[in-house]
């Protein structure tokens, strides 16, 4: 992955990555607060820490998603990243195995 951009998220805990998993981005995603100007389909590693798991992962991904910044409803700027790579089912599983019990309700405090 040529001019891949590095980010990194921290997640406090399940409420957070149900605030923050974008469940509607086929093969699962997850929302990255920055102020970054990044293009659609840009190649992303993600550092993601899972505080309350004890957990960290390096996720390779694609931006699927741009909140700009001034967005209604005071939405944060950040982009969604779709999880991609040879353990994208593995990733989209476990996300959703930490919030299974809330993953058709919607979130208190969503990020998107």
């Amino acid at each position: 992955m040529l001019n891949t951009e590095k980010m990194a998220l921290v997640l406090s805990d399940r409420k957070e990555v149900h605030n923050h998993y974008l469940p509607m981005i086929q093969g699962g995603g997850i929302f990255v607060p920055t102020y970054l100007n990044m293009a659609f389909n840009a190649d992303v590693l993600l550092q993601i820490d899972l505080l309350s798991e004890k957990k960290k992962a390096t996720v390779p991904g694609k931006v699927a998603w741009i909140t700009p910044a001034g967005a209604q409803r005071g939405l944060m700027q950040g982009v969604g990243i779709r999880f991609t790579g040879e353990h994208q089912a593995r990733i989209q599983q476990y996300f959703e195995g930490l919030i299974a019990d809330r993953l058709l309700t919607t979130p208190d405090s969503p990020c998107y």
